[in-house]
């Protein structure tokens, strides 16, 4: 009879390339885990499996796992800044078209299911990590605010908002795009026919207009 043999678990693989690239990969996978099983249930250990490195190297890079998850959540806003810097002809377009624009990506973004998943569980591993939480809003949501800010100000001359504080006008902007479709995800209660354009449109109309349509005054 032939020897039984053992199976260990397949340890992941990294990404040839640069230093630049493998870290990457790190934060890739960490990531990935961190979405789907959450931060108190996602070990170092099991993040090095994932990415084919070992502990060693992961505690070289980043001091502790908190650290090591704001590095992979400020990867990620990176990329998604990137993209949204890069949709087609936004500075040609309009401010209501450039923000419904903007809108629709970043609602996309937001809506996927892997992000209500991550969103969930910082909801509920917010009473546990404080200050973990409190850092994740200054890497994730404060940058892509900045970015909308940064918009309004470019357009303000030309639609009359030239006294507006844009931080907060951006972060009320984010709220409104943002809360109602969310947490109904969050919840599992988002209507299976919602349609997430028209969403978008409601929006950007309040927020440049109002819920009184001052255009036809």
């Amino acid at each position: 009879m032939a020897a039984e043999t053992t199976h260990k678990p397949k340890v992941g693989r990294p990404k040839a390339g640069t230093e630049v690239e493998r870290n990457d990969y790190l934060l890739d996978q960490a990531l990935a885990l961190f979405m789907h099983q959450g931060f108190a249930n996602t070990s170092i250990a099991k993040i090095a499996e994932a990415a084919g490195v070992s502990t060693r190297t992961i505690y070289e890079r980043y001091k502790n796992k908190a650290e090591l998850m704001l590095a992979s959540v400020d990867r990620m806003i990176d990329t998604d800044i990137s993209e949204l810097q890069g949709i087609e002809n936004l500075e040609q377009m309009c401010c209501r078209d450039g923000l419904i624009a903007l809108g629709e990506f970043m609602l996309a973004k937001v809506m996927q299911p892997n992000m209500i998943s991550f969103y969930r569980m910082g909801v509920a591993e917010a009473m546990h990590f404080p200050e973990l939480n409190k850092l994740m809003e200054s890497t994730g949501p404060k940058r892509i605010q900045a970015v909308l800010a940064d918009y309004l100000y470019r357009h303000a001359e030309t639609n009359g908002f030239s006294a507006l504080d844009f931080e907060q006008a951006a972060a009320l902007f984010l709220e409104m795009l943002f809360a109602e479709p969310r947490n109904k995800a969050l919840f599992g209660c988002l209507e299976a026919d919602w349609n997430a354009k028209a969403h978008v449109v409601f929006v950007v109309q309040v927020f440049l207009y109002g819920i009184a349509d001052r255009r036809s005054s």
